[in-house]
């Protein structure tokens, strides 16, 4: 996960780059392969910074913000996730998102808001086979998050996909002959 991304580059920054241009690049980051391995090792490391037998290395890893936990990195990166993907030229949905500081405390509302983003988009596009269904509330398992992040992902590839096609469906490449004699 590259939360540096999210400090480097704004939104307006980024608004110069067609929707192609997007859409080819790396700019999605998708975590949809958290594992319970990851909730423990959370759960153990919170265990620790509790006890005050966290080691300095540990104390790193946990402020990095790890899979197993939901942070504000989580949230930032799929609320950018969701914008750019919502102002695909081809989709031009209306999504409503929002910005995340550390300190913030996601609110019910927070997660009804995201869901329906979810929906939205996987709604405006066509899917792939192994997309999952946007998940319901409660948002309390990291499956839950991981199919969040995956819709996301498939929608954001199949997009990617499709405008990449687009050039071979004109004329100079539909086998047509131009200019023969």
């Amino acid at each position: 996960m590259n939360h540096v991304f999210f400090k480097r580059y704004t939104h307006v920054r980024l608004k110069r780059y067609t929707h192609e241009q997007m859409s080819l690049t790396y700019w999605f980051v998708f975590v949809y392969d958290r594992e319970e391995k990851d909730v423990l090792r959370v759960k153990e490391l919170n265990g620790k910074y509790l006890n005050r037998a966290i080691t300095p290395e540990e104390k790193e890893e946990w402020m990095a913000g790890i899979k197993g936990a939901l942070n504000v990195l989580d949230l930032q990166r799929i609320e950018w996730n969701t914008r750019l993907i919502g102002e695909f030229e081809l989709l031009k949905l209306t999504v409503k998102t929002k910005g995340w500081k550390y300190g913030d405390i996601p609110k019910v509302s927070d997660f009804i808001r995201i869901l329906d983003n979810v929906q939205k988009i996987r709604d405006a596009w066509a899917l792939m086979s192994g997309t999952p269904n946007t998940p319901t509330l409660p948002l309390t398992t990291y499956q839950k998050w991981n199919d969040i992040e995956k819709i996301m992902h498939d929608i954001s590839f199949t997009y990617g996909r499709s405008v990449e096609d687009i050039s071979y469906c004109g004329e100079l490449y539909a086998g047509e002959g131009i200019g023969t004699i």
